[in-house]
């Protein structure tokens, strides 16, 4: 043992008496003694020789010298015990597998117990591990004492060691060392004992054995490998303080796949191994689950998904089931569909893949409809599941399937900013939404439109238009929406499906055109679609056949009446001898955004008839006042923006019996402008009529018409009753 400290004291302080010397020190200084003596008898009588005196007794350890007879510099801490002992307390020089403590005592120069001192422990080398604190240092406790365990990390571990001790205390330190040896344990592990040896797929068994020594004593802390071939157990496990090992082990593996057959379960710590056998019985399917989410396909040659999976997952007590055979069946399904390979439609069995699942491939025919299938054991018939949430139905949009709606269609511009929502919705020719993520393109002929796209969830989307320069002079902004579809066609032969030279296209459509000026005619300078067909055939319109075999029973008038509603030039804009006799198409939709004034509302009296009254007065002979009330500047012909307010006031302002007689009330048209006006064609006045009843009024009263924008401006006209 060395023990040292930074601060040295006088010699007088720092002697120790020869009663408190250990036994080793002292026989040291008691031979030391003898041998003096016995040199000085042997001495002399030749006059060559001086007699010499035997120095007094060595009764302490002088400055300077410690038990082991090196340098001990003395100072405020110091480290006056320093041992190894086991787990018992007793004091040792040599440490086992299981371990000892290293303790010290730290006092100050008056030989007190130095409390809260920092003390810091290290070994020289690999194979010794110090436990019961992370950063290997610990604080002494009121009796100045501190220690630290430490262990063997494996049996074999062996050797000479020293472990350390660094006390300190603000500036003062103070070190001790110990040296101990290590032997190597021989560890010997009992035959494994498990519990159940028999196990279905899937079930669980404890297993333990005892790891000890040569001599048959249990041995704590002995580290044991596990190994299965099949199933989980522990990497690792430790001996208690019994040396008792104890595990569970799962037929089972971690990637949820069940163990069958013969298992080989092996242990080993050092050159001891042990092995024992388990029997797991095969896996039995007890249920079957669909695992799929919901599938919507489009039909066969529809531009969608061409084919989709479903899949079923088979279990053995909770436990995906793998190499389990499954007997799959169409319970229904639409014309043309197949299931497993294409074409098929025949019962099919199939075995379930190492988690347990079983996918099936479907192909649409063209034919829209609900799907079912089913699957079942065949191991057990009883066993089986069906499908759910599988339709045939999403195509392409068609010609006319597809649709723009405003939020607001009448928006204030003269501030920028002022924006709306619009909504694109989308079906096939069977009235079904469109696949999810179908791309809707956007452009204006002002303003902004953002973003420029949109793709579809459950047949729609949306995008923003914003108020901004560019403005159109004209009030109108003519918004054109654009998506890859079909044409709309008649089906001759009735087998749901587009089929070249029998089938009538209704109106075949080409290249596409953005109408600005709303004259159903493409014109140089109006925006147009990239061009897609690459072709110059006529654009043939079959639209009075397709009325004739819809509506039979309508009058010509009202034939007429849906042909133009039907799809019009202009809610399809389409350039001549662009056409082709295919089916695809780009699908086009054309809306009308209006542009109005808050600020400059334009008031104008109407005849009974909507005429414009010449005068612009309000007679006294009149019980019923008409108005219009137009955006003004550029947009005179439009309505104001949509949440304009408008009310009607009068004052009376004569003498006599009927003073304050005079009453207003507006008894028609909107006391709001509506989120949705009617747009009209280029040269319709399209501003808000109202009707208003007068009553009890006479020359020189005042009717007052007042309208406030969505912004808050409010503007009145004022007309002096003649």
């Amino acid at each position: 043992m060395y023990i040292y400290s930074n601060k040295l004291r006088s010699p007088r302080s720092s002697k120790m008496s020869y009663s408190s010397l250990p036994l080793t020190s002292k026989l040291f200084q008691l031979t030391f003694l003898t041998c003096a003596l016995a040199l000085a008898g042997c001495v002399g009588g030749d006059g060559d020789t001086v007699d010499s005196i035997a120095p007094p007794p060595d009764t302490g350890i002088q400055p300077g010298t410690g038990g082991n007879g090196s340098e001990l510099p003395v100072g405020e801490l110091n480290i006056s015990e320093s041992k190894l002992v086991d787990i018992d307390g007793n004091p040792i020089n040599s440490v086992s597998l299981e371990g000892a403590y290293y303790e010290i005592k730290v006092t100050n120069s008056s030989g007190q117990p130095a409390a809260n001192a920092k003390v810091t422990f290290a070994i020289d080398a690999e194979g010794i591990a110090l436990s019961q604190t992370t950063s290997g240092a610990t604080l002494t406790d009121s009796n100045g004492m501190a220690r630290i365990f430490l262990k063997p990390t494996a049996p074999q571990v062996s050797g000479a060691y020293t472990i350390t001790a660094n006390a300190s205390n603000d500036s003062n330190t103070a070190i001790a060392n110990v040296n101990f040896l290590v032997q190597a344990t021989t560890v010997s592990l009992s035959t494994l004992n498990v519990t159940n040896s028999q196990l279905v797929a899937g079930g669980q068994t404890a297993v333990s054995m005892i790891a000890s020594d040569t001599a048959g004593n249990p041995i704590s802390g002995i580290l044991v490998n596990l190994n299965a071939n099949c199933g989980q157990l522990p990497i690792q496990v430790t001996s208690n303080e019994n040396g008792v090992v104890e595990f569970v082990y799962k037929a089972i593996n971690t990637d949820n796949t069940l163990c069958s057959g013969n298992v080989r379960i092996s242990a080993n710590s050092g050159s001891s191994t042990q092995t024992a056998n388990l029997t797991i019985q095969a896996p039995e399917a007890t249920s079957i689950v669909y695992t799929s989410n919901d599938l919507t396909l489009g039909i066969q040659n529809s531009g969608s998904s061409a084919t989709g999976e479903a899949e079923f997952t088979i279990y053995s007590n909770k436990t995906p089931l793998a190499n389990a055979e499954v007997i799959l069946s169409l319970e229904k399904s639409p014309l043309g569909l197949s299931f497993v390979q294409l074409g098929n439609r025949a019962d099919q069995t199939l075995r379930t893949d190492a988690n347990g699942r079983v996918s099936v491939n479907i192909y649409p025919g063209s034919t829209p409809g609900p799907v079912e299938i089913k699957a079942t054991l065949a191991s057990d018939s009883r066993i089986n599941a069906l499908s759910k949430g599988i339709s045939i139905a999403s195509s392409r949009v068609t010609q006319d399937g597809i649709s723009l709606s405003f939020g607001t269609n009448a928006l204030d511009w003269s501030l920028d900013g002022d924006e709306t929502p619009v909504t694109a919705r989308l079906v096939d020719r069977n009235g079904n939404k469109v696949p999810d993520g179908t791309v809707v393109n956007f452009t204006a002929e002002g303003g902004k439109v953002f973003p420029s796209s949109c793709t579809t969830s459950e047949g729609t989307c949306e995008v923003t238009f914003s108020t901004q320069n560019p403005r159109p002079g004209d009030g109108r902004v003519s918004l054109l929406a654009v998506v890859e579809g079909e044409k709309a066609y008649i089906d001759q032969n009735e087998n749901n499906a587009w089929d070249k030279g029998i089938d009538i296209l209704v109106h075949n459509i080409g290249d596409t055109f953005r109408d600005d000026n709303e004259n159903g005619t493409f014109e140089i300078g109006e925006f147009t679609y990239p061009l897609t067909t690459q072709a110059n055939g006529n654009c043939e319109n079959n639209i009075d056949q397709f009325i004739q075999l819809k509506f039979p029973t309508f009058d010509p008038i009202r034939k007429n009446l849906f042909k133009q509603d039907y799809i019009s030039n202009f809610v399809s804009p389409n350039k001549p001898m662009t056409c082709n006799s295919e089916l695809d198409a780009v699908v086009r939709y054309e809306g009308i955004q209006l542009l109005t004034n808050g600020d400059n509302p334009e008031f104008t009296l109407l005849d009974k008839n909507n005429v414009r009254l010449q005068d612009q007065e309000v007679s006294a002979d009149s019980s019923r006042v008409y108005t219009r009330i137009n955006s003004g500047g550029f947009y005179n012909l439009n309505p104001m923006p949509s949440g304009t307010t408008i009310s009607g006031s009068v004052t009376d302002k004569t003498d006599g019996p009927d003073s304050g007689s005079c009453k207003v009330e507006m008894i028609g048209g909107p006391e709001k402008v509506p989120g949705i006006v009617y747009t009209g064609k280029p040269g319709d006045n399209t501003g808000t009529i109202n009707t208003f009843a007068l009553d009890g009024c006479e020359a020189g009263d005042f009717f007052k018409i007042s309208v406030t924008s969505p912004k808050g401006t409010t503007t009145t006209a004022t007309y002096t009753i003649q």
